[in-house]
């Protein structure tokens, strides 16, 4: 049954492949045949046609068939095994509540959408990334949903991260595959963007006060219990709603020289660490590849993992996450709670300095904080900080009265709404790293676009920036820990097809590289491959915003 499902699935995306259009408008175009002139925007404005979108992908396959790299089929935006309650996985909490696969619904759901807007054909432009993975799921979903939905014409689009992203903030699409990894270890990190006003609400048009309001009841919740029931209450009305269908739970194979030890793979926030990571040779290099290039190195701008990575490995906030998982000491060598938990003091270390020799203060946290949360910066991020005082109001009264603060140059205080037992995790991440004023006023636009427009207070030093090329991280010599460090040089080549990585990792030019499903089972019993989950979910983006009614 398998196999034939495997068969199918293949020889539908290569008859839809040899006729493959791309590139059509932003609006996704429209057509009709008897059923009266109508766009992609009043078709996705229609309740029943975005549920029958989310029910018409077959997850399971496209993990077992397309991917094939241990990702897992899901119902639900919020993971599993991220966030638990007395070890309880808040998994359990949304058990059943999601949306899953059903061909039959999906197309009674198609079949009462054509009649309320009153259309036969309509074409959708799904937008998808550029490399072989990201195009040839984009293919299974096309497939999926034309075969599935009659009269649903899929156009593919296939363009490069940085530019996806581009496209995704402006709202320019029907449907878009997009990702989302865990920040943090709580649901928040997933729910939160879909409130309104944050991410993925601005980008698909989902405004639901019902939403809001249990999101903002579970964040005020006196137990962890009552909290996840109103998260998973919360997440169970989005999803119902079809603004975003959620696809799959992200896993990772790949291919690692016997050489290399030591490189940390987080299951949220940045994909690695390198501050460990060693190679057993004379030159202390290791050359690793990656599918997309960094969109940028503001820490108030960025909102992908690639950029979130290269920032965890050349810069460093309060904190850090280890091996495990668990908190530890970054700039910031110690902190403490009041009893009420509402206010945290963050002393800082007085040996964290700049590449430029600058000493890394609290007024670089205190900068950095504010900057993000100015409207002027247009910070897609800025939400992540809402329950420091203030935060939320930012927009409309300014930043100056958030709740950060520097009470001397190795002091931070921060007064927050609500208690937030995982602040320092919070911390840790990349949006809340500090910036240096003088130096972020005196590069202008510039800031963040290059190599030497950025400078670092972490392990690293990002240098040799060439755009969707490659890009270089050698070791700082002003780190506060340097002697920890092992690597002198990491060097990482944008490559978007997994053979052309495949031939380097067998040709011995790179050390590391991941694999997808045309390669796993060849290398199954190799002793170099490797696997590991992520806290990340893939999902479809349903541009449901733009139309007249809902």
């Amino acid at each position: 049954m398998f196999l034939k499902r495997k068969i199918s699935v293949l020889a539908t995306i290569a008859l839809i492949s040899s006729s493959l259009l791309v590139g059509c408008s932003s609006t996704g175009g429209s057509s009709s045949n008897g059923g009266g002139e109508v766009t992609s925007e009043e078709v996705l404005a229609n309740k029943n046609a975005r549920n029958a979108i989310a029910m018409a992908i077959d997850k399971q396959a496209l993990c077992d068939v397309i991917l094939n790299n241990g990702s897992i089929a899901s119902d639900t935006f919020t993971p599993s095994n991220l966030a638990f309650d007395n070890g309880k996985d808040y998994a359990e909490y949304t058990k059943g509540k999601g949306v899953t696969y059903d061909e039959e619904k999906a197309k009674e759901a198609w079949a009462k959408a054509k009649e309320e807007v009153g259309f036969d054909t309509v074409t959708l432009e799904l937008l998808t990334f550029d490399h072989d993975s990201g195009k040839r799921t984009g293919e299974f979903i096309q497939a999926e949903l034309s075969d599935a939905l009659e009269g649903l014409n899929v156009e593919v689009k296939n363009l490069p991260f940085k530019q996806k992203l581009a496209e995704e903030t402006a709202g320019n699409f029907d449907l878009a595959y997009s990702g989302w990894g865990a920040d943090y270890p709580d649901p928040l990190t997933f729910l939160q963007t879909m409130q309104t006003g944050n991410q993925f609400s601005k980008q698909t048009g989902y405004n639901s006060d019902e939403f809001n309001k249990l999101v903002d009841e579970a964040t005020k919740a006196e137990t962890t219990t009552e909290a996840y029931e109103k998260y998973a209450q919360a997440e169970e009305l989005m999803l119902s709603d079809g603004f975003l269908a959620p696809i799959q739970q992200k896993g990772r194979t790949y291919l690692e020289k016997p050489y290399v030890s030591g490189i940390i793979n987080y299951s949220w926030g940045a994909d690695y660490d390198y501050r460990y990571a060693d190679v057993d040779k004379p030159e202390k290099v290791l050359n690793i590849d990656i599918t997309s290039d960094i969109p940028t190195m503001d820490p108030s701008k960025a909102t992908d993992v690639s950029s979130f990575t290269v920032m965890n490995n050349t810069m460093e906030g309060l904190t850090r996450i280890d091996k495990d998982g668990k908190v530890e000491p970054g700039v910031a060598q110690s902190w403490e709670v009041s009893e009420d938990g509402l206010t945290w003091t963050f002393k800082l270390r007085k040996d964290s300095k700049w590449s430029n020799g600058d000493p890394v203060t609290a007024k670089d946290f205190e900068y950095s904080w504010k900057r993000t949360l100015n409207p002027d910066t247009a910070s897609e991020y800025g939400y992540i900080m809402n329950d420091i005082v203030g935060a939320a109001e930012a927009a409309d009264k300014g930043s100056e009265n958030v709740g950060v603060k520097a009470v001397d140059d190795y002091t931070l205080e921060v007064k927050l709404n609500r208690k937030v037992s995982y602040f320092p995790e919070l911390v840790s991440f990349q949006v809340f790293f500090p910036q240096n004023q003088k130096f972020v006023e005196a590069q202008g636009d510039k800031y963040g676009t290059t190599a030497d427009t950025q400078i670092y207070n972490g392990p690293f030093t990002l240098t040799n920036w060439k755009v969707e090329d490659q890009y270089t991280m050698e070791k700082n010599p002003n780190y506060w820990n340097k002697d920890i460090i092992k690597l002198d040089t990491i060097n990482t080549k944008v490559v978007k097809e997994t053979s052309a990585s495949v031939n380097l990792y067998e040709d011995g030019q790179i050390d590391r590289c991941l694999l997808d499903s045309d390669f796993v089972d060849k290398y199954k019993d190799s002793k170099e491959v490797h696997n590991y989950g992520q806290a990340s979910t893939f999902f479809l983006q349903v541009n449901g915003g733009r139309g007249a009614s809902k």
